[in-house]
């Protein structure tokens, strides 16, 4: 017989009525006062009047009804209800778009402008535009708006000052505003001292324009007349300088009286100071397209803003640069050639490329053609990798093997003629004229070639050489330096030309590693030095007083390893190329143009 079921107990009952019981009963029965009807409330909510301070809020968060149309364009009827979610992604996209700025400073902005002190901080110049307030507005704020108290005329006064002219508006928030120096490394610049941190939003704003007004001085047409009449001698001064009428009517009369003193302070101004040089840092002149080997070549155009770039990853760029945006113009890849060394042609329509191969490339800008030479008549060379064209467009000297120096002609491609010396070739470099070749061989002996008739005019024995690397000729022809695999410099005047064993100027250790690349800027008042034997190893001398700058590059410059640098046509750029594909971009602040 199967087992009877035992009686279901009092406490077991109950539970089973609680499972049965609708929620909706438990919370009558339980809590009758807590219920309420959802229908019951939504038409309680739609009758109840808004309250005043409820009518006031709504209006301070999402604007009148006047605004809300002028900014929609469209009608809204005035008992909806404004949709909280919608203004949730506004209001989060509104922030997002207001912080693209800060984000900016440590990346690469996001179209034109974007994260650009120049933009966000333009200084205008022109006339200030009238205030005329709307009729819109409540009479309380027209009286607001025209008592004006001793203080806001005092703010007006320090405004005036600082801009030169009354703004065209003023945001409150900048009073309230603290910026950090410290806490990104490009702001670290803005500071008046090591130890300083935090500063208000308005000095914070004041840097920024002074640091910009360094790097982009005003130009003269954008000046007031009587700064005009000062002519280039206010310019050189520095964009912050402020002379008074009086100061220019007396530099206008002494220039009328005598030109003598003019042109001798003139001559003056030009001098770089050999102290210091200022320097100044701007974006990467490849960071729309970083290479991705090593860069090798880096030359700017004679005639325009625009640098090439050149390297092992066989592909040569073209930058307009500008110091902001440098937006790349074209590039051309070589499939079959990685470049070693790339020159713009003296007229700048061309580019010449080589590496290690019996041919080379010539690139014609204006047509966007590639043309193959296919080596040299005559000439057994296995690599073409090293080569300089001369000043006056007409020929290419390659440096050849056993002692040869291969004259080419620039407009036939073919071979001109041969310079033979005793000993293997390390370096060549032209005369500004290009009438004049100067070769220098692993015996540390220089030779002056003239190139019409291939004779050798005079040779000169490097003073205590070892190892020559590289030469290089100023463009005044004044000057010659010969850099060694000691790392050290010797720097010749003229004098060199006349002695077989003439004493340097100056013999410049700073660098310990095998110099790879020296250049001569414009007015031959510069020389850059630099090895990529070791990390950041760059040096600038200062050719009147035979010194290196002191003060740069510092210790935190990140230079990387050196692979080749040049001046820009007026020195106002220096571009470095480095193992990371990178070419570094640094405005000389002397020089006004670029």
């Amino acid at each position: 017989m199967p087992p009877k079921k035992k009686p279901a107990t009092n406490k077991a009952k109950r539970q089973a009525m609680d499972s049965m019981t609708p929620i909706t009963h438990l919370s009558q029965s339980r809590n009758p006062k807590k219920f309420v009807n959802p229908k019951a409330q939504k038409t309680n909510d739609e009758i109840k009047p808004k309250e005043k301070s409820e009518i006031e809020l709504e209006s301070l968060i999402f604007g009148d009804q006047d605004d809300a149309l002028a900014k929609i364009g469209r009608e809204l009827s005035s008992d909806e209800e404004p949709d909280d979610d919608e203004d949730d992604v506004h209001e989060q996209e509104g922030d997002d778009q207001a912080g693209g700025f800060v984000l900016d400073l440590g990346g690469t902005p996001a179209g034109p402008g974007a994260g650009d002190g120049a933009d966000l901080f333009f200084m205008d110049t022109g006339p200030t535009p009238t205030f005329h307030p709307s009729d819109s507005e409540d009479d309380e704020d027209d009286l607001e708006r025209k008592g004006v108290s001793s203080d806001e005329e005092s703010e007006d006064v320090k405004l005036t000052e600082i801009y030169g002219g009354k703004p065209a508006w003023v945001d409150e928030d900048d009073k309230n505003l603290v910026v950090s120096l410290k806490s990104v490394n490009r702001l670290k610049k803005l500071r008046k001292a090591e130890e300083e941190d935090v500063v208000s939003g308005v000095d914070y704003e004041q840097r920024l324009r002074r640091q910009f007004e360094k790097i982009y001085p005003v130009p003269s047409w954008a000046q007031p007349e009587g700064k005009r009449k000062r002519g280039r001698g206010a310019l050189d001064r520095g964009s912050d300088s402020e002379y008074s009428d009086e100061e220019s009517e007396e530099e206008d009369n002494s220039f009328l009286s005598t030109s003598k003193g003019f042109l001798e302070k003139s001559t003056r101004l030009r001098i770089l100071p050999s102290e210091s040089i200022s320097m100044t840092r701007v974006k990467n002149a490849n960071q729309m397209a970083y290479s991705q080997a090593v860069v090798q070549s880096v030359e700017f155009h004679p005639n325009s803003q625009m640098l090439l770039t050149a390297g092992f990853d066989r592909t040569l760029r073209l930058f307009q640069i500008d110091g902001k945006l440098n937006q790349m113009v074209q590039s051309v890849f070589f499939k079959d050639m990685p470049i070693y060394k790339a020159l713009f042609s003296p007229t700048g329509s061309s580019i010449v490329s080589s590496g290690r191969r019996k041919y080379f490339y010539t690139y014609d800008i204006e047509a966007g053609k590639v043309e193959k030479s296919q080596g040299i008549y005559g000439r057994q060379e296995k690599s073409l990798e090293k080569f300089t064209l001369s000043p006056c467009g007409k020929w290419i000297a390659f440096l050849g093997r056993d002692g040869y120096i291969v004259l080419v002609s620039y407009q036939t491609r073919q071979w001109y003629k041969n310079l033979k010396m005793n000993g293997n070739v390390r370096a060549v470099a032209w005369s500004s004229d290009g009438a004049h070749l100067y070769s220098i061989g692993v015996d540390c002996e220089v030779y002056q070639w003239e190139v019409s008739t291939g004779k050798c005019l005079h040779r000169f024995f490097d003073d205590g050489g070892f190892k020559p690397t590289c030469l290089a000729v100023s463009p005044d022809n004044k000057f010659f330096a010969v850099g060694s695999k000691s790392g050290v410099v010797n720097v010749y005047d003229q004098a060199c030309l006349k002695s077989a064993h003439p004493k340097p100027l100056r013999a410049i250790g700073n660098l310990t590693t095998a110099i790879n690349v020296m250049r001569f800027n414009h007015d031959s008042q510069i020389l850059a030095i630099a090895s990529k034997g070791r990390k950041d190893q760059l040096k600038l001398v200062h050719i009147p007083s035979l010194k290196v700058f002191p003060n740069w590059p510092t210790k935190g410059t990140p230079l990387s390893y050196v692979t080749c640098l040049t001046f820009s046509p007026r020195s106002g750029y220096l571009a470095i190329g480095n193992d990371k594909g990178k070419v570094l971009l640094y405005r000389l602040n002397h020089y006004a143009s670029a």
